[in-house]
């Protein structure tokens, strides 16, 4: 079975308190997960360290990080991170079924119309009622770089397709819609379409 490297990038300081373009390998995380908290995506880390092996990363390793993109707003140089600000859980909830192999996500019981929040910034791609895969309503947000984020069983929709939300924003409330068994809200990662463990963005 193929297998990646488990590692832990942090990123370096520089003098002042400014945050370097450089990461050391340290054990414990992933590489995707290095993407995600920089948000970045692996094959821009991949291009901005060129003959790197993702599977042969040693711990001490120093990796460079890609400039975030700059943009000018209203005459003011600043830079983007398409993700925003940190990541928080969708809700303060309990944990009734952990991320696996066979669940792809973390469901948090809270009670019925308590606010969920997205994690990070992004853009909704979907907001509608599932009625083929069993999830209900739900919101379904890109954060760029290969990264959706997902939320399911809500009472209701509070976003529209199209729409940018900021880290933290109500997007909808819990409910129990769909194949579901009480108040509760799905919620999962994924990059590139394959499930992330959402308990590593925290």
């Amino acid at each position: 079975m193929r297998r990646w490297s488990i590692l832990m990038l942090v990123a370096l300081a520089l003098p002042g308190g400014s945050e370097a373009a450089t990461v050391q390998v340290r054990s414990g995380d992933t590489l995707s997960v290095l993407a995600l908290r920089h948000k970045t995506s692996v094959s821009a880390l991949l291009n901005a360290n060129p003959g790197i092996r993702p599977r042969e990363l040693r711990i001490g390793q120093v990796l460079q990080l890609p400039s975030p993109p700059i943009r000018s707003r209203g005459g003011i140089t600043v830079r983007s991170a398409s993700t925003g600000g940190p990541a928080a859980l969708p809700l303060q909830g309990r944990l009734t079924t952990p991320f696996s192999a066979a669940h792809g996500g973390l469901d948090l019981a809270a009670p019925r119309g308590t606010p969920i929040r997205s994690v990070m910034a992004g853009t909704v791609r979907e907001a509608a009622f599932d009625v083929r895969n069993g999830w209900g309503w739900t919101v379904v947000i890109d954060h760029g770089g290969g990264y959706t984020t997902r939320y399911s069983h809500n009472s209701v929709n509070l976003v529209t397709p199209g729409q940018r939300v900021s880290a933290g924003q109500t997007i909808a409330r819990v409910g129990s819609t769909g194949n579901s068994t009480g108040p509760h809200v799905d919620f999962r990662l994924a990059q590139a379409g394959r499930p992330v463990n959402p308990e590593l963005l925290f």
